[in-house]
């Protein structure tokens, strides 16, 4: 199949795709007029396990049970019938997860979109399985000497190789780089990766390594350090370079540390975390105010109807923003996800 047909065959199955999720989506659409919950987009954290031990993340110290086969595929189910329609694979790294193929393949079967989150070191090897994934969000800081120094020795050629694998079977691919006060200057070569392999790439604040909502934000980076590397995204954006963020949250990013506030998001309301040990929580910095394991102990779609709303200063995570921006029906991010999600070439 030629690189144009190939092409073509991948946005069809995208958009055969996000047709299956009609009956989620109309769900979504009814109870976000009517003022009610809907779990329509999840995270799944797998396991708090990695092979990995950045600098910005605490992850892997936060010990937490983990729940088998069995179970996350009674929590696909629960949350599927309560109208979920797309989930996310986090970590930890997912993949280290011994059933995360298992569980693609049930996510699958069910019609969720589903998404994965990876540092891309053993991404080549469980190929088969990535590729059954409707995207794949790959980090990477920078060039080598930095993603290696504040990932993994080796780290920055797995990615590199990762990025290999997931193109070559089709598979819809975004970058993700934490903005760390020596990030800030990787901006460019970033985006000469993502133009030459055809993806975006995505930029967000580093977040405490707690994983805190109360803590402050990347406090290593400087405003006027943050405010340039806006100004920048902004204008190769529109010079036409694949900045994932879209222009509006840009804008923001450069006036403000904090794109909203926990009472101004909608975690908890249409999309939340599913935690390895059934805790399920509005997003990963609000977990801690959740009872442990309440999706185990409930059901999970109950425990997303019942858990109390998040509290704090709010975050700098841009897809938690993005989304936001979609759910607030604004027609620009609504835009914008079509694009993403049926995999509009990136210099559009």
């Amino acid at each position: 199949m030629s690189p144009a047909p190939r092409e073509l065959h991948s946005v069809v199955h995208r958009a055969r795709r996000l047709a299956q999720q009609g009956l989620p989506i109309a769900k979504l659409g009814t109870r976000r007029l009517a003022g009610r919950k809907s779990p329509f987009q999840m995270t799944l954290s797998l396991t708090n396990r990695c092979n990995f031990h950045c600098v910005y993340c605490d992850i892997p110290t936060q010990r937490r049970e983990e729940m088998g086969l069995d179970e996350w595929k009674a929590c696909i189910d629960d949350l599927r019938a309560a109208g979920m329609g797309r989930a996310s694979l986090i970590g930890g790294e997912p993949l280290i997860h011994k059933h995360v193929g298992d569980i693609i393949s049930h996510l699958g079967a069910r019609g969720v979109h589903t998404a994965m989150n990876t540092n891309g070191w053993l991404v080549p090897d469980r190929i088969e399985d990535m590729a059954k994934l409707d995207l794949v969000c790959v980090s990477l800081d920078g060039d080598r000497e930095l993603t290696d120094r504040q990932r993994r020795p080796g780290a920055y050629d797995k990615v590199i190789a990762a990025l290999e694998a997931l193109h070559s079977r089709g598979v819809p691919v975004v970058t993700m780089t934490v903005v760390t006060a020596d990030a800030s200057e990787s901006a460019e070569h970033v985006l000469e990766i993502a133009r030459s392999f055809g993806h975006k790439a995505f930029f967000q604040l580093e977040h405490a390594a707690s994983c805190d909502v109360n803590a402050p934000i990347a406090p290593a980076v400087s405003d006027a350090r943050v405010k340039a590397l806006v100004d920048r995204l902004l204008q190769l954006k529109a010079d036409g370079w694949p900045v994932g963020n879209s222009s509006a949250v840009l804008r923001e990013q450069g006036e403000r540390r904090y794109l909203g506030t926990c009472e101004d998001c909608y975690a908890g309301k249409y999309y939340g975390y599913v935690f390895s040990d059934g805790t399920v929580a509005p997003c990963l910095l609000t977990q801690r105010q959740q009872e442990t394991g309440n999706g185990r102990s409930l059901g999970f779609a109950r425990a997303f109807h019942e858990m109390p709303a998040p509290v704090g200063p709010g975050c700098s995570c841009v897809p938690t923003h993005e989304v936001n921006r979609v759910l607030a029906l604004q027609p620009r991010a609504l835009w914008h996800a079509v694009n993403l999600t049926l995999g509009v070439p990136a210099s559009a």
